[in-house]
């Protein structure tokens, strides 16, 4: 039987597969429970039946049913963020109802394959046109459904992309390319758009006549050109237990041996990479060979490849990254395991060097150039012991030491970061033991200084790993694979371009966290867009990244700028988000303000005078983010004072940043709680806009032994505005910009002001 068009196709195929009818086969209420768990989780239950009825035709093989399963129920995790906010990992509502329905569980691991293969926007884009163009033909009297609509279609993915992400397809898609003789890095993993349309019901078809019918696909292949035959073996052999030929082609345009996936003699798929011009189309075939229904991509429609994304282990990614940059450069066309070293040592030793001239940024509170002049003193440190971890892990290499870094260091050292710089020994001799015609040396030079803007931008990521607080648990983190163009817009990165080796590089708090955004959300072109200035987590393809001030901790026992990263996604009460933000900057409002309380001369003691409780933090809902702020409950006896304060929480990282903690002293609790205050310090307690009558240098906040009041001491005291008892002095508003020092445990209360009357300039010590 000739097909005369897809619609055709897909009703005979609803003829040998009746349409799903889960919902008039249930109670109501479990209906309205169930539809309500899903739209929560950011899928939606018209939506999941209406795939299921075209990727539920089809059944999976029993050997991947029960692996899938098995791994994906193992990855059920919960962590707990903020009050009532959960980061959830494993099966939700999607996956769950999966696991008790073939025709869903179909469809949740096919949608699963293909959103770990491909950009989900991209994806969502290619199904809805796929759907929309089967019902091509169908009359008016009809009884197919009508295809969902695309913003339906990416929530479905991505509900199935993030329940499912513990199981990892790089392992079949990196075996099949092995076997087809490909680098797994640069597997052709591709397909044009008309071909996953046509499989949608090719597939059901030949699984429900396996020996009457046979799928042809001829793709064109090329060095820019690529087959998807990676993909679609995976999908069509190890998914759907077909017996799959490949006639694959080499990069040269040879046609190579045919290669079986599968035990029988009998294939039902045929792929087959043609010469870059020849004709594309996947065809339906009977056992006689004869063509049941072809389709071609339209010449007048963009009907191209579904963009792809490579993921790549987040330990060892530095590694192909290298790889990929240096591609056919003469260093490296042996694969020479010391040039390899070599570079990781460069790269290494580069953020060994930035690190050691960060700054911290704080030009949002910067007014005039006096006090711009202080910055340079916010220098921050980074464990060498953190970089050196994070080294390891980037690049999957445990041999890597300290002492061969500091040798690339102490040559590198106060230059400019490029092709100046001496090349390593094995990478020159590599370099030069394929001359070239004349310009060999002006060939290696280019490549050599491609190499250090390689390792420049590798070196932030290695800095941003540095900070990640719990590195161990993520073996099983996945990053994509190409990040470098993104990387570029990295404020980090700007610097480096222009960088020579000496000045100082101003870093703002959420560097780190944006760092990490890269390879986490690799294959979003709007990862620069996302609103930074409020943004606390960020979520995709199951994992998160966030920052360390949720909670109750004590500000000081949180290191600055730190990120952690875990698997989940972000989940209150059942429903799902993507990301939290803080709530509107800008919320705190004081009826009352701060005051002096004691002077020079007087006896203080370490104490807190207006107690300040941490409550349970505000939390609203945006489109696919949590919307959340701490709430801080004042106890002070202040008349008209507003009680309960609300800030964000990436306010309040952007605050810590701003400070300075204290050194460890070697008092410590040993000496007593009470001193007398010297010339030029007075002490404060209160909190509120104005601060008035003070001409102090040293102003010493009383919040000791009470997290709320330190904290709210943070937030508030970059915004303070002080005046003096003079008209000169009140006209002055250099006098308002002040440094902070935040007092840490193991630093007595003595040595916590001496430290800040050492250095210039005006501060606060915060107790």
């Amino acid at each position: 039987m000739v097909f005369t068009n897809q619609f055709a196709l897909t009703l005979e195929v609803t003829r040998l597969l009746p349409p799903i009818k889960w919902a008039t086969n249930q109670a109501g209420n479990a209906i309205m429970s169930h539809a309500r768990n899903l739209r929560q989780s950011g899928s939606d239950i018209v939506v999941e039946e209406d795939l299921a009825n075209v990727f539920g035709n089809c059944r999976i093989s029993n050997s991947l049913t029960s692996s899938f399963k098995t791994i994906v129920t193992k990855s059920t995790s919960g962590t707990t963020l903020l009050e009532g906010i959960m980061l959830q990992g494993g099966p939700g509502p999607t996956v769950a109802r999966a696991f008790q329905e073939s025709s869903y569980f179909a469809m949740v691991v096919q949608v699963s394959l293909l959103a770990w293969t491909f950009e989900t926007s991209y994806l969502a884009t290619a199904i809805t046109e796929a759907l929309r163009k089967r019902l091509e033909g169908a009359p008016s009297s009809s009884v197919l459904p009508m295809s969902p609509d695309r913003q339906g279609i990416l929530g479905v993915i991505r509900a199935c992309e993030s329940q499912t992400s513990a199981f990892n397809w790089n392992m079949m898609l990196d075996a099949v390319s092995t076997t087809l003789g490909y680098e797994a890095r640069r597997a052709p993993i591709d397909f044009p758009q008309f071909v996953l349309r046509g499989l949608l019901d090719m597939f059901p078809m030949v699984q429900t006549l396996p020996s009457d019918r046979l799928i042809h696909i001829q793709i064109p292949v090329g060095e820019e050109i690529q087959s998807g035959v990676s993909t679609l073996v995976v999908w069509a052999h190890h998914l759907l237990d077909l017996t799959v030929l490949v006639r694959p082609r080499g990069w040269d345009g040879r046609v190579t041996k045919d290669i079986r996936f599968g035990g029988s003699d009998l294939e039902q798929v045929f792929i087959e990479e043609a010469a870059a011009d020849d004709e594309t189309f996947i065809t339906l075939l009977d056992s006689q060979r004869e063509h049941l229904l072809t389709i071609k991509p339209e010449p007048d429609a963009e009907d191209g490849l579904i963009g792809s994304i490579r993921r790549i282990p987040a330990r060892g990614w530095g590694n192909a990254l290298l790889a990929d940059a240096m591609s056919g450069f003469l260093a490296f066309r042996k694969r020479s395991q010391a040039v390899i070293e070599d570079l990781q040592t460069v790269t290494s030793a580069f953020a060994f060097m930035i690190s050691k001239n960060l700054v911290k940024d704080d030009t949002e509170r910067i007014i005039d150039e006096d006090a711009a002049k202080m910055r340079s003193k916010m220098t921050y440190s980074i464990d060498r012991d953190r970089l050196l971890q994070a080294s390891r892990f980037l690049f999957d290499n445990s041999c890597i030491r300290s002492g061969e870094i500091d040798s690339f260091v102490a040559q590198y050292s106060f230059k400019a970061l490029d092709k100046c710089l001496p090349q390593p020994p094995a990478f020159e001799v590599a370099a030069r033991a394929h001359p070239l015609p004349a310009k060999s040396d002006r060939v290696v030079e280019d490549e050599w200084d491609q190499t250090c803007d390689c390792a420049k931008r590798l070196s932030i990521f290695l800095i941003a790993l540095a900070h990640v607080e719990n590195l161990e648990d993520c073996e099983d983190l996945m990053f994509a694979g190409d990040a470098f163009g993104v990387m570029s817009e990295h404020t980090l990165a700007k610097q480096l371009d222009n960088w020579n080796g000496k000045d100082a590089l101003h870093i703002p708090d959420d560097s780190w966290l944006q760092a990490v955004a890269v390879p986490l959300l690799g294959h979003r072109r709007y990862v620069w867009n996302l609103p930074w200035g409020r943004t606390c987590l960020i979520s995709d393809r199951g994992w998160s990244a966030w920052i360390p001030t949720f909670g109750a901790s004590d500000p000081a026992y949180i290191r600055a700028g730190s990120v952690r990263l875990g698997r989940g996604s972000p989940c209150r009460n059942g429903v799902w988000k993507i990301g939290i933000w803080d709530s509107a900057p800008g919320s705190l409002q004081f009826m009352a303000d701060p005051r002096r309380v004691e002077s020079c001369g007087q006896t203080t003691s370490l104490r807190c005078v207006e107690k300040v409780t941490l409550d349970t933090p505000y939390c609203g809902e945006g489109d696919d983010v949590f919307i959340v702020s701490a709430r801080m409950r004042l106890h002070g006896e202040i008349s008209n004072q507003r009680l309960v304060q609300r800030v964000g929480y990436k306010e309040l990282q952007r605050y810590l940043w701003w400070a300075q903690l204290s050194k460890r002293c070697s008092h410590g609790s040993r000496m007593p709680g009470n001193i007398k205050l010297t010339m030029g310090c007075a002490t404060i307690a209160g909190f509120g806009h104005y601060l008035e009558n003070i001409l102090e240098r040293i102003l010493i906040y009383l919040t000791a032994h009470n997290e709320g009041a330190r904290w709210l001491a943070l937030a508030t005291v970059p915004w303070l505005s002080i005046t003096g008892d003079s008209e000169a002095e009140a006209e002055d508003e250099a006098g308002d910009w002040r440094q902070i020092l935040l007092r840490t445990s193991d630093c007595c209360f003595q040595c916590a002001i001496d430290q800040a009357a050492i250095q210039p300039g005006k501060w606060f010590v915060i107790l």
